[in-house]
C-alpha cells in the first residue's frame, strides 16, 4: 500500500476546507436576506384607504379640523392624503374658522401642515384666497400660495374692495397680512360706486389690513378717472379717502399722465416729481421734489406744485416757484 505524498493531502484538506466555509458562508447570507426582508416588513408603512367619508382631528377633545373627501389614504399618524377634500379649521382662541377645498390635500399631522393642489380655494370671514397650490400651516396661521393666486376681500375700516392677482401669495388671515409677488395686479374700489375705483400694478405688494394700508413696490402703475400714475413705490391709505389726509403717496421717478377736456378740445397734461401726494375728498395732488408739469406748449416749474383733478388749474404754493413758459417760436421768413 503506497501512501500519498504529505503535501498533496495538505492541499486536498485545504480545498475541502474552503469549499466547506463556502457553502456555509451562502446558507449565513440567505438567512441575513431572509431576516432583512421580515424586518423591512415589520417596518413597511401600513396604509388604510377609506372612500367618502368624514375626517377630524381632535385637540383637546375639541374637532380642530373637519373635512369631507371623496377618498382618504392614511399612513398612521403621519399623515393623510385627501382627494377632492373640502374642509373647516377652527381657530379657538379667536373663535374664526377657515373653509378650504382643492382637487388634492395632503396633511402632514407632526407639521401641523396641509399641502392642497389643483383649484384651490381658502376662505374667511373677511378674505378669499385662490391658487393652483397652497401650503396652510395652521399654528402659524401662514398661507403660501403659487401658480395663479387671487385674492378678493372688504377692507374692514373702509369698506373698499380689494381685487388682486398675482404670482405668488403669503399671507397670514387671522392677523390681516399679505404680501403678493411677480406681475401683481387689481384694483380698489370704493363702497360707494360713484367714487370709482383705483386700478394698480406692481412687482410686490404687502397688504395690511389692521392699518388699512397698501404698500406697492416696484414698477408702480396706478390709474384713477382720467388720469395714469407711475412710479417706484407708492402707499394707499384707504382709510382717509373721506378725511383731509393723504389718500395715496408715491415716491421715485413719479409721472402724471392726465387727459383734460378743455374749450379747445381734449388735451393731455403730465406731471413729474420725486414725490406725490394725493388727497381723495378733495381731488388733488401736490408734487414735491423737483416738480414739473407740461400742458401743451406750457411748462411750470416750482418747489412745490398741486394740480387739481380734471380742471385745468395749478397752484404754485411756494412764493420762491420759478415759471416758465415755452413759446411758440416764429418760424422764419
Amino acid at each position: 500500500m503506497k501512501i500519498r505524498d504529505p503535501k498533496s493531502i495538505i492541499i486536498i484538506l485545504v480545498y475541502l476546507a474552503l469549499n466547506g466555509f463556502i457553502v456555509a458562508s451562502s446558507f449565513l447570507e440567505d438567512e441575513e436576506a431572509v431576516d432583512a426582508n421580515r424586518v423591512a416588513k415589520s417596518v413597511a408603512p401600513e396604509f388604510t384607504e377609506i372612500e367618502k367619508l368624514d375626517y377630524f382631528h381632535l385637540k383637546e377633545g375639541v374637532p380642530q379640523m373637519s373635512l369631507a373627501a371623496d377618498k382618504m389614504r392614511s399612513q398612521g399618524e403621519e399623515m393623510a392624503e385627501f382627494e377632492f377634500p373640502k374642509g373647516v379649521y377652527n381657530y379657538q382662541a379667536k373663535n374664526k374658522t377657515i373653509r378650504y377645498s382643492a382637487d388634492f390635500g395632503l396633511y402632514k399631522k407632526k407639521k401641523d401642515l396641509l399641502n392642497l393642489d389643483g383649484k384651490v380655494e381658502v376662505l374667511s370671514d373677511e378674505a378669499q384666497y385662490f391658487a393652483d397650490k397652497v401650503k396652510y400651516y395652521f399654528k402659524k396661521d401662514l398661507i403660501i400660495g403659487t401658480g395663479d393666486v387671487k385674492f378678493f376681500g372688504d377692507d374692514l375700516k373702509s369698506k373698499d374692495h380689494v381685487e388682486i392677482t398675482s404670482l405668488q401669495m403669503r399671507a397670514n388671515p387671522q392677523s390681516q397680512l399679505s404680501t403678493f409677488k411677480g406681475n401683481v395686479k387689481g384694483f380698489m374700489a370704493r363702497k360707494k360706486k360713484y367714487e370709482g375705483r383705483l386700478t394698480f400694478a406692481s412687482q410686490e405688494l404687502q397688504m395690511d389690513g389692521n392699518k388699512s394700508l397698501a404698500e406697492l413696490r416696484g414698477d408702480v402703475m396706478m390709474k384713477r378717472d382720467g388720469y395714469l400714475i407711475t412710479a417706484g413705490k407708492a402707499d394707499v391709505f384707504l382709510e382717509n379717502y373721506n378725511k383731509s389726509l393723504k389718500y395715496f403717496v408715491l415716491n421715485d421717478d413719479v409721472k402724471v399722465t392726465e387727459r383734460l377736456e378743455t374749450p379747445e378740445g381734449v388735451t393731455e397734461r403730465k406731471a413729474y416729481a420725486e414725490r406725490l401726494e394725493g388727497f381723495g375728498r378733495e381731488e388733488k395732488m401736490v408734487l414735491s421734489g423737483a416738480p414739473r408739469v407740461e400742458m401743451g406748449k406750457d411748462v411750470i416749474k416750482g418747489y412745490r406744485i398741486t394740480i387739481r383733478e380734471n380742471t385745468e388749474l395749478v397752484e404754485v404754493d411756494d412764493a420762491m416757484s420759478d415759471m416758465q413758459i415755452k413759446r411758440e417760436k416764429k418760424l422764419k421768413e
